[in-house]
């Protein structure tokens, strides 16, 4: 009786497990294998592909100066504006956590407000804001006495430009932020204080030790998201100026339809696709070390 039992729970859990099946087959491992398939060949989407073998792998490590340029980007963009997007966030939640703070409902909905708005149209909004001759920090940097600045033209301000906005469109880090502030026991910050410990004696032995499981949560989330940043870039630089902002997934757009190289496109696919999987990988391999989970 308890075999038949188990037997139908398992096959119930199988049933179940059915459509997610269908569904990573279909969505994930299907696709995964024509990026492959293609990536060997010199398909333009307009003839029939000739197999070229690894021609692509050894074109993007030898001859294509993008590639280099476009790793570098990509990496400075992921970084940037992941810490900054969690310090930013972090603090944000810190100070909407307070109870004397008035209308914090209403902070909270302005904070994350930004999150909700469509990135393309925050895009447009930022790109008027950084206009070079009427834009928002231009006429501050004259009201101040300072000389205006080419904050999407020059390359020493492009890639910090695009951080900032993404820095504000994270909003749902403080929502997450709030939510793990708030399941801190109150129990354990008021024995500190019954010890005479200050706020930072509070942050640094209870607050940050028991947030470090949803500050890995928001870093790995931020981390995977940002090195996918591809609107900033199209919309606001196109990659300029000097390849600066060049991120990885809008050089694989280019490539693949705007030049029609789907071939080397799918090169370059695969090839962030592996860098990703690995970097996440050694993110969860690692996050024990300064991760602290309640009970273990």
């Amino acid at each position: 009786m308890k075999l038949r039992t188990r037997g139908r729970t398992t096959l119930t859990a199988y049933l179940l497990l059915t459509p997610a099946i269908i569904g990573f087959l279909f969505l994930t491992f299907l696709p995964i294998l024509g990026v492959i398939g293609i990536s060997l060949t010199n398909w333009t989407g307009l003839q029939t592909p000739d197999y070229i073998g690894l021609e692509n792998y050894r074109a993007i490590f030898t001859t294509d100066f993008y590639f280099k340029n476009s790793v570098v980007a990509t990496l400075s963009f992921a970084v940037g504006t992941t810490l900054t997007s969690i310090i930013y966030s972090f603090t944000v939640a810190l100070m909407l956590n307070q109870k004397k703070i008035p209308g914090r409902g209403l902070w909270r909905s302005l904070f994350f407000l930004p999150y909700v708005v469509p990135i393309i149209g925050s895009s447009i909004v930022w790109s008027w804001m950084y206009e070079s001759n009427f834009g928002v920090f231009n006429y501050l940097l004259s009201m101040l006495g300072g000389n205006k600045i080419q904050w999407l033209q020059d390359e020493r301000f492009a890639m910090p430009s695009i951080i900032l906005m993404m820095t504000w469109m994270s909003g749902n880090l403080i929502v997450i932020f709030l939510a793990g502030l708030q399941s801190v026991p109150r129990t354990y910050l008021e024995a500190v204080e019954v010890d005479g410990g200050n706020f930072w004696h509070k942050f640094r032995h209870i607050t940050f030790p028991m947030m470090s499981p949803v500050i890995f949560y928001n870093f790995l989330t931020s981390i995977i998201i940002n090195l996918q940043g591809f609107v900033p870039a199209y919309a606001l630089t196109k990659g300029g100026p000097s390849d600066s902002t060049l991120l990885m997934v809008y050089l694989i757009y280019r490539e693949g339809f705007m030049r029609n190289n789907f071939g080397h496109a799918s090169a370059l696919s695969l090839l962030f696709f592996l860098f990703v999987a690995v970097l996440t990988v050694l993110v969860f391999t690692t996050s024990k070390r300064w991760t602290f989970y309640e009970g273990e």
